[in-house]
């Protein structure tokens, strides 16, 4: 599967999802133009190729609103771009690392010849429970925090699993690389220099990192909702029952509601419940040592995967405040309001910007701040 040395390189960066993913997505194809002149390129003509090609590759089109006929061959044209790049080529999307065996063949037949090394970017377990949660609701789901940490405490190859646990991917997706061309870069713990991660990042695939920190301009992380607005969320996808699918719940709940809106609000996150903690940490500790044995190019410490309980004690994300989340639903759709009221602008030098969360997050703070009152 892998060519001779200084052949052209192919780094698949498969997941995990909520390990980071999005900051360095977002952080390639900012710095394209600086990555290209040390000879690093991203797949495709535009970022969303990558996405398509991922759906494509998982089958997965009724989920994301697409049809097959829509995205017939991407995966194969950014695959022969690569062979037609000197250089190394990043597919980065983490929908891959949940792609079963079949799938996974597929993706690698593209590339044969070429020097294909994979990169399995992980965070601690207990960190991603809640994170993987909120994802779920954030895209349309309606499931309780019990019942999600029911399904993730039966360790069954369940969505949580195939996305999170790292020797199955490693299994699926590096069974036939060699154990110095399997990366796995371990995220940060919280408090660490938010160019860190960036920096592993860089290392595994080939390129010197400190050229340029783009820590400086692009948040580390997906927008992060407390467990108060996770619940107006999870109430609104109750009620909706479906009846917004998929692209459009993304465009409308997901990135304007959720990640524009709610995000701008603030209470405490939701965090993993300290039994599940535990059951968490010696699956780590068995899955650490399989990957010690294995060979596998660690760039971070392992350790660092250790989950860690919550600092403040643990309270259920399904039982908040009910007045909490009342203000909360008041000041969303106070805002909704204003958004929609508001005169149409005249378009801004670049029409690709959007209201960010802290820009919109104060009016709904002050907005918060009266309800209280």
């Amino acid at each position: 599967m892998t060519g001779s040395p200084g052949s052209q390189r192919v780094v698949l960066h498969v997941g995990t999802p909520k390990s980071g993913t999005t900051f360095l997505q977002r952080a390639l194809w900012r710095h394209r133009d600086e990555l290209e002149a040390v000879g690093v390129t991203c797949a495709g003509r535009r970022h969303y190729e990558m996405f398509h090609a991922a759906i494509e590759l998982r089958g997965s089109y009724a989920f994301w609103g697409r049809s097959a006929e829509e995205l017939e061959g991407t995966w194969q044209r950014l695959s022969d771009g690569a062979r037609e790049y000197p250089g190394i080529t990043i597919m980065s999307h983490e929908l891959l690392g949940a792609a079963r065996r079949e799938q996974v063949d597929y993706g690698l037949s593209t590339l044969e010849g070429l020097d294909v090394h994979l990169v399995v970017t992980a965070r601690d377990l207990a960190r991603q429970v809640a994170s993987d949660w909120q994802e779920r609701v954030k895209n349309g789901s309606p499931v309780t925090f019990a019942d999600f940490c029911a399904n993730v405490s039966r360790e069954r190859q369940n969505g949580f699993w195939r996305n999170q646990h790292l020797v199955g991917v490693f299994d699926r997706w590096a069974r036939d690389l060699p154990p110095e061309n399997v990366h796995l870069v371990v995220g940060p713990p919280p408090g660490s220099p938010p160019n860190l991660l960036w920096q592993r990042f860089g290392d595994a695939v080939g390129f010197d990192a400190s050229a340029f920190d783009p820590s400086a301009e692009e948040t580390t992380a997906n927008q992060t909702l407390g467990a108060v607005q996770v619940a107006v969320l999870r109430r609104i996808n109750e009620v909706l029952d479906g009846r917004i699918q998929q692209p459009a719940y993304s465009k409308v709940v997901k990135r304007v509601f959720a990640q524009s809106i709610l995000a701008g609000q603030s209470s405490a996150p939701a965090q993993c419940p300290p039994a599940l903690v535990e059951r968490l940490t010696e699956l780590t500790t068995r899955q650490n040592n399989r990957i010690t044995r294995r060979g596998y190019q660690v760039h971070g410490d392992l350790d660092e995967l250790m989950p860690v309980p919550g600092e403040e004690p643990w309270t259920d994300p399904d039982a908040v405040d009910p007045g909490l989340e009342t203000a909360a639903a008041v000041a969303a759709i106070a805002e909704l309001l204003v958004e929609k009221a508001a005169p149409e602008a005249e378009p801004e030098p670049d029409p690709g910007l959007v209201p960010t969360a802290r820009r919109v997050g104060g009016r709904v703070r002050r907005r918060l701040a009266r309800i209280r009152a």
